[in-house]
């Protein structure tokens, strides 16, 4: 009997297990007396590592070593396994099954090796080579002299192929300009407003719509508020390829729900896509403690951690409303940065206190985007394009423009890119962007 005992207090000590024990007060203090014993242990081993670390010559050694095989595991750096990405993260840790895929460097010694190796194979080679740029060179003079037309109509056929997105930009040729932004509001529902029965009276934003708005137009350089009012019950369809025969560079609709802003739809004119994120987390300029006033300035861009292929789309889609070049006098910078597919939107200006040190001062307004869906083309009824533009008093073209369907490669497409489901956030470790 004084054997089992021994073996079951041995068991305790080791595993901390006490379901052997029948008594329920008992067992309560023998777990409460395992607990302390193992507090102590740990302590006891901390103590003297932290003696040799310090007092043995070999202090220095034993602390990297403690401190590299005690690499925290978080989310990021044990994410899932994503073939799209396109490159490493630029503010986590890599993940372990990113370091297995990075090829080991190879020392310089090796290389010098090779490099003596390959020197003996060029020599070599080069008279080889000299042989054969000889003959190319006769080749190409022949097909130069014989067919120079043929050249010239490949030529025209590059120049004419252009990127109807930048069609803006080629057109100006001002990377300074800021992008031509409409910003509007969703229509709200019968429910939101029952006692309103014109779809006009009820397009009207609630106040905290507005204020966000007021913040957004600071935020965009070239950003351009109409009230949904004036669209007549009109379809964001409609509202786009308003805007695109405009020249406007994108619409940015931000939808409300409770009289708060809930959503933001982004479209790029004139081909898309279309991105509708979820909006949370809202905090203008004037409710963050010791914020700073904002100025006219073109702010800088940063994009950070946008990893994946639909990460550097999102990306793009966002860097599409600032202009190209900022406007360093300003030294305000808006940063968006993805974590956890959570696009956190910040806006700074930077303050240079000394020579050596710089800080930062929080503008406003603060953020946080989820991506919902992502859709190529623009929304329904937008319709095709035929790349020409109009006045501002001009009428839309009409559909049955004679030119409107010239270019069939400038037609919409719906295709749905990405589309976010419950069942996608059953994995904490499974990100997408």
């Amino acid at each position: 009997m004084a054997g089992a005992g021994a073996d079951a207090d041995d068991t305790r000590r080791k595993t901390g297990s006490v379901s052997h024990i029948g008594n329920k007060h008992k067992r309560q203090d023998m777990y409460q007396q395992y607990r302390k014993d193992k507090a102590k242990s740990k302590l006891k081993r901390r103590l003297k590592l932290a003696k040799a670390e310090r007092s043995s010559k070999e202090g220095k050694s034993l602390r990297r070593e403690r401190l590299a095989s005690n690499k925290q595991q978080t989310i990021e750096n044990t994410r899932d396994f994503n073939p799209t990405i396109l490159n490493l993260p630029n503010t986590h840790e890599v993940p372990e099954w990113m370091k297995s895929q990075e090829a080991p460097p190879t020392s310089v010694d090796a290389q010098d090796e090779e490099d003596e190796e390959d020197k003996g194979e060029d020599e070599e080679e080069e008279d080889e080579d000299e042989e054969e740029d000889e003959d190319e060179d006769e080749e190409e003079a022949q097909n130069h002299s014989e067919a120079p037309e043929q050249v010239e109509e490949e030529e025209s056929i590059e120049e004419e192929v252009q990127d109807p997105q930048l069609a803006k930009y080629d057109m100006d040729n001002d990377p300074t300009a800021p992008p031509a932004i409409l910003i509007t509001t969703s229509l709200p529902s019968n429910s939101t407003s029952p006692h309103l029965t014109s779809a006009n009276a009820r397009s009207h934003p609630a106040e905290a719509v507005r204020e966000f708005i007021k913040e957004l137009l600071n935020v965009f350089p070239g950003a351009e508020y109409r009230a949904r009012a004036k669209a007549k019950g009109a379809g964001l369809g409609k509202i786009c390829s308003w805007a695109r025969a405009r020249r406007f560079d994108a619409v940015l609709v931000v939808g409300e729900a409770n009289k708060k802003p809930c959503s933001v739809t982004l479209v790029a004119l004139p081909l898309g896509p279309t991105a509708l994120f979820r909006l949370t987390s809202v905090e203008l300029g004037k409710e963050i403690y010791g914020h700073a006033r904002p100025t006219p300035h073109t702010p800088e861009l940063i994009l950070n951690n946008f990893t994946t292929a639909l990460g550097h789309r999102v990306g793009k889609l966002l860097q599409r409303l600032f202009p190209l070049v900022p406007d360093l006098e300003g030294r305000q910078v808006v940063t968006a940065h993805n974590q956890r597919d959570f696009v956190f939107f910040r806006r700074h200006r930077y303050e240079f206190r000394s020579a050596d040190k710089a800080a930062l001062q929080e503008i406003g307004p603060r953020f946080t985007l989820k991506l919902m869906s992502l859709s190529s083309g623009l929304p329904k009824g937008a319709g095709a394009w035929n790349g020409r533009f109009v006045d501002e008093l001009e009428e839309v073209p009409a559909a049955d423009d004679p030119h409107a369907g010239d270019s069939a490669e400038y037609s919409t497409n719906d295709g749905i890119e990405f589309k976010w489901k419950p069942k996608m956030s059953v994995s904490r470790r499974n990100f997408y962007l």
